[in-house]
């Protein structure tokens, strides 16, 4: 390719450039990426993906705690505990003792201003230590709100549910709501089995 003082093609170098662009197949999508203002992003499938994730995540914990209850509950054959009723494997004197609060507490943990995580951990420790000293009556204040269906509250609801799981359902005898002087359906009896019953 020759040029000119003027930088300039010379004609024979122009009829050869014309030829070969002309043979050249041209591309016509361009490389640039137009924005269109009126293109929808499309979030929804997103949030709808979310919420079924929020959803599984839900019901999987449900799930793992009916499972860990029911596994316990079955390999020990043991009972769920209901703080309105008598389970087996206790004198009906000793239980009426309890629901009646004539056994007094010898421990009493009062949860008001606990977290329900920090509260669950605080409640294993304590009454497995307590259950290792062959400390047996305990109360639990867990506090209640009331509703319009009676005595409400988080820790009320909670606490039942914790009683029966490992590792304190297998060192739980009874359960039972206090009487009105120890705090009524905001409180929970708890009597614990003798420490050499669980380790013979």
């Amino acid at each position: 390719m020759v040029k000119n003082k003027n930088n300039n093609l010379s004609e024979e170098d122009n009829k050869l450039w014309e030829t070969v662009s002309n043979k050249a197949t041209k591309y016509k999508k361009t490389n640039r990426i137009i924005l269109n203002d009126k293109a929808e992003i499309k979030t929804q499938p997103l949030k709808e993906e979310m919420q079924r994730v929020v959803k599984k995540k839900d019901v999987l914990n449900k799930t793992n705690f009916t499972k860990e209850e029911t596994l316990i509950i079955n390999k020990n054959n043991l009972e769920t505990l209901d703080p309105k009723q008598i389970p087996s494997g206790i004198s009906l004197k000793q239980a009426q003792d309890l629901k009646k609060g004539k056994l007094r507490p010898e421990k009493i943990y009062d949860l008001h201003g606990y977290t329900q995580f920090r509260a669950h951990n605080y409640l294993n420790e304590e009454i497995i230590r307590c259950y290792k000293r062959n400390i047996r009556a305990l109360l639990i204040i867990t506090g209640k709100k009331v509703g319009a269906s009676g005595a409400e509250g988080v820790l009320k609801k909670e606490v039942p549910k914790w009683l029966n799981v490992s590792p304190l359902r297998e060192v739980i005898l009874m359960t039972s709501w206090a009487t009105p002087r120890d705090g009524g359906e905001g409180a929970l009896y708890v009597l614990l089995k003798r420490y050499k019953e669980i380790n013979n």
